[in-house]
Order: structure tokens, then C-alpha cells, then sequence
């Protein structure tokens, strides 16, 4: 085939913003495409000055598109695309069911139908590591947290309209979008010869992002969360910080053996959601507390619910501000452990950046600090 040229959808986004600066600053000719209104939005324009991405880049065509608007995307194809990296989605813990399927499931069989006719070299598929549901069952019984690994259940192993892993459940509505979207990648893989790999995320950090782990930081900071279960100890959360999900992205992208492979994407770090807290904490200058009597147990988890339901009631009514860290769906992840497995990461080779979260956070802070978040 002839010159590689590299498409990356959400190029707006978190994570695929970093991705259009990886790749560039790597040489490579990229198209970026998200909505029309997120490229013309001023605080993505500032986040892009913030990040160093030039959206006048010699090597970087602009192209609008919206994936819940199919005829928007045929003008992505007219270039000879060899590569495509599709980071976007919708990623909001307070959007319906419906929004979510809008986007990341009927907008991603869009783009498949889009992509019938282009013969591509590889598609870089995001998922995420939420697909592996909740581990219930290994909570108890002494047999301890297990990681989860590629061979664990997952939409790559489970048939074609599974609603979930064996074993497990999913926590949340975005994931059981991000499920069913990587589902149908992996039918177009098996019967068409669909160039895939997958991708699979842990919680993403890093600089431009207010959201997630970001959000938590931002929350801390401001006073929202000055006391923790005491034990959140017993739970584990992963992470990885965004500058290598999208440096692992361009160096898969490279592989030609990477067709038909997933991938989870997480940092070295092992820790409990109290170490988690309390180190962000002590880098924001808040004092933090663990509550012996309250716990992540069912009850607890029903009133952080109800609160995370209330709040949301709110905004929408009184215009109270928005803390995205107190919705339903980051409540529950949070009575979530995950433990998840990089270990095929780096037998292929690959050196994470950011292998101990601590170290990338104290990075991040300091990106916030620069720009005045915090």
C-alpha cells in the first residue's frame, strides 16, 4: 500500500487529542475528526495550546464529522486512509442509556458501514477495561482479588450478543455500550477480515482532563471529598496515564502481528482507593480522613446513589454546578475493585512512561497548577 495516513476519530477528546500530538510530533500525517462545534469550543482550543497541538500543523487536516450522522463520514474516505484509531465515544456516567447508545454503539456501526469499502491497514479499536464487569465473586471466601488479564471473559471471548462476561457484571451503562460496541468489531474481524486491534484503557489521568481520575483530583481540591470510607483500603483502582495509552497506540499501530489482538492498557500500580486519595490529597494541600464506621457496602453504596441521583436533580433544575466525581455510575464504580493485568503489554515490548501512578499524578497536578485549575 502506499503512504501511511493515520484518521483519529474524537480528535477533540481527551484521549484522542494527546493521540493527534503523539502521532504528529512522531512525523506521521494525520486527519482529525470529531464534531464541528468541538473544534471551534474555546476550552478545547485552550487545552490544545496547553498540550502543544497545532491544529495548523503541516501534517494535520481538520474534517468534521459526526458519527451519528452517517453521511458526514463518507468525506473522511475520499483520502487514502490506512490507519484508523477510534477513540471516540461518548464518555458521561450521567447520560441515559439511549444517548450512549446513540453514539458509541448505532454512531460505531456507522462508521463500519463507512469503512466497507477502504481497505485499511489496521483499525485501533478504544475500549475499556470496564468490559470486565464487577468481580463479585472474588471477594470472598478467602480467595482474594485476581487480576484480570486478555484471556479473562471478555467481548473478544464471549458469543456475538452476550450481555456481559461470564462471572461478572457490568457496572454501568457506558460500559455496556463500550460492550456491545467492541462485540460488533470483533464479528467484523472474524467474518470480514476487519484489520482490528483492541484496546482496552484503564481509568485514564493527565493533562486537559477534568473527568475521571481528574475530576477526583479536582473534587479534592475544592473540598468536595474530605473524608473516605476507611475501607477503601480493600479496594483496588487502576490506572494509566493518557500519554501512553496514545504512545501504546502509535507503537501497536506498528505491528503487523497485532491484528486480532487486545490489549489492556494500565500502569504498574497496585493500589487501595485510600492510598489513591490520600496521595492526591497531600499533593493538593487538603487534609483527608478515613470514617471507621462507614464502609463501600451495600448500604453505603444505596446512599451514595440516592446522593449521586439528588445532586443530578439539582444541576438540572437549579443549575447547582456540576461535580461530575458525584454521579450514579462513578458511585458505582467506585464500590468496584478492580485489578487489571499489563503484563502482555510489555511482553510485546512496550515501556510505560508512567509506570507507578503516583509519579504521573504528581505530574498532572502540576499541569493544574499551571494553568490555574487548582
Amino acid at each position: 500500500m502506499g503512504e501511511r495516513l493515520d484518521l483519529v476519530t474524537g480528535a477533540c477528546g481527551f484521549s484522542g487529542s494527546h493521540l493527534v500530538k503523539h502521532l504528529l510530533d512522531n512525523g506521521q500525517r494525520v486527519i482529525a475528526t470529531d464534531r464541528p462545534d468541538a473544534f471551534e469550543d474555546e476550552r478545547n482550543r485552550s487545552i490544545f495550546a496547553r498540550i502543544g497541538l497545532d491544529l495548523d500543523h503541516e501534517n494535520l487536516t481538520v474534517l468534521p464529522s459526526d458519527l451519528t450522522q452517517p453521511q458526514t463520514l463518507a468525506r473522511l474516505f475520499e483520502h487514502p486512509v490506512t490507519h484508523v484509531f477510534h477513540a471516540a465515544s461518548l464518555y458521561d456516567y450521567s447520560a441515559g442509556i439511549d444517548a450512549l447508545s446513540k453514539v458509541n454503539v448505532e454512531g460505531f456501526a456507522n462508521l463500519l458501514a463507512a469503512l466497507e469499502t477502504t481497505r485499511l491497514e489496521r483499525f485501533i479499536h478504544w475500549s475499556t477495561c470496564g468490559v470486565f464487569g464487577h468481580p463479585y465473586r472474588l471477594s470472598k471466601k478467602g480467595k482474594g482479588n485476581l487480576p484480570f488479564t486478555e484471556d479473562s471473559p471478555s467481548p473478544k471471548t464471549e458469543p456475538f450478543g452476550a450481555e456481559g462476561p461470564t462471572g461478572t457484571y457490568i457496572v454501568n451503562d457506558y460500559s455496556v455500550t463500550k460492550w456491545k460496541q467492541e462485540q460488533m468489531a470483533w464479528r467484523a474481524c472474524r467474518e470480514k477480515g476487519f484489520p482490528l486491534t483492541v484496546i482496552r484503557p484503564a481509568p485514564m489521568y493527565g493533562p486537559g482532563s477534568d473527568y475521571g481520575h481528574g475530576g477526583i483530583v479536582l473534587a479534592i481540591h475544592k473540598g468536595y471529598l474530605p473524608v473516605i470510607p476507611r475501607d477503601a483500603r480493600n479496594f483496588i483502582t487502576t490506572s494509566v496515564n493518557v500519554l501512553d495509552v496514545a504512545r501504546f497506540a502509535h507503537f501497536i499501530s506498528k505491528r503487523d502481528d497485532a491484528v486480532g489482538e487486545d490489549f489492556n492498557v494500565v500502569d504498574d500500580s497496585v493500589i487501595s482507593y485510600s492510598e489513591f486519595l490520600k496521595y492526591i490529597a497531600l499533593l493538593v494541600g487538603r487534609r483527608m480522613r478515613e470514617v471507621p464506621f462507614v464502609r463501600l457496602s451495600k448500604p453505603f453504596m444505596a446512599c451514595a446513589l440516592a446522593a449521586a441521583k439528588v445532586w443530578r436533580g439539582l444541576e438540572r433544575r437549579w443549575g447547582v454546578p456540576r461535580v461530575r466525581v458525584f454521579e450514579v455510575g462513578s458511585a458505582v464504580y467506585l464500590g468496584s475493585s478492580y485489578w487489571i493485568s499489563n503484563t502482555k503489554t510489555k511482553d510485546w515490548g512496550f515501556t510505560y512512561r508512567y509506570p507507578d501512578v503516583r509519579e504521573g499524578l504528581r505530574d498532572t497536578v502540576q499541569w493544574f497548577r499551571q494553568i490555574g485549575w487548582i
